[in-house]
């Protein structure tokens, strides 16, 4: 599962979107990785985020340089990255969860009812975009079966109709609440061990808790150099900006 993907075989998309340095970056970290030369692949893969271009695969492969180097905060957040932009990248959530195995801090909880697991997996297979795209043409899809319906009494297009406007309405609930998690939800990845947070945002408030590198949290409030973060666990409490990658 820790094995580069080829520039040629990600998508066309990636083909005619990278521009020829970005391509060259690319090709050159890909080679790093085979020879086994990881710092030089990640080096290779972060230029072409420095330069405002990504792709889930280009997360996918730096977060396996990432891996082979040990470090597991960068792994982390690279493949939480990748599966923003494909949430259903399965090789991605298969390496985020042995990753995750070394996160000191990390908090088991319990496997939620099935019939929640049964619609995040569904909310999960696509990006909020796709989602827009599939309820878009499943609304145009039932305005044109009611037109024709309307036309030719057919009792086959009542019933064409209504299934086409349910899975409308379902598709536009999932699409508005992956919309509002994407926009309501900040998250960062914890970059340094033994991080403290504390009550305010300033070293000489109270000292609440320590946090490690890899640990995932939720980013509340903003304030010059800190970051209010949140435990999954519920505590909260402020660290210095500097020791949290935001998600992207």
């Amino acid at each position: 599962m820790f094995g580069v993907k080829s520039l040629f075989i990600i998508n066309f998309y990636f083909l005619f979107a990278i521009s020829n340095e970005d391509g060259i970056h690319y090709e050159k970290g890909m080679e790093a990785y085979k020879n086994n030369q990881f710092e030089f692949s990640v080096q290779e893969f972060e230029n072409i985020l420095e330069n405002g271009w990504s792709s889930s695969e280009l997360y996918y492969n730096l977060g396996n340089a990432y891996y082979r180097l040990g470090d597991i905060a960068g792994s982390i957040w690279s493949y939480e990255s990748c599966l923003m932009i494909e949430p259903n990248h399965h090789d991605a959530k298969y390496n985020l969860k042995l990753a995750n195995l070394k996160v000191k801090d990390r908090v088991e909880f319990p496997d939620p009812p099935f019939y929640l697991k049964f619609y995040m997996s569904i909310n999960e297979q696509y990006s909020s975009s796709t989602w827009i795209f599939i309820s878009t043409c499943l609304l145009f899809l039932s305005v044109f079966i009611i037109t024709i319906k309307k036309i030719v009494l057919i009792d086959l297009l009542q019933y064409a109709s209504s299934m086409t406007l349910t899975m409308f309405f379902l598709s536009l609930f999932i699409t508005l609440h992956s919309i509002i998690n994407k926009n309501s939800n900040v998250e960062g990845i914890i970059y340094q061990n033994k991080i403290s947070a504390f009550s305010e945002p300033d070293e000489f408030s109270t000292r609440l808790f320590e946090v490690n590198e890899g640990l995932k949290v939720e980013i509340g409030q903003m304030k010059q150099n800190w970051f209010e973060i949140e435990l999954l666990d519920g505590k909260i409490g402020w660290i210095e900006k500097e020791g949290i990658r935001l998600i992207q």
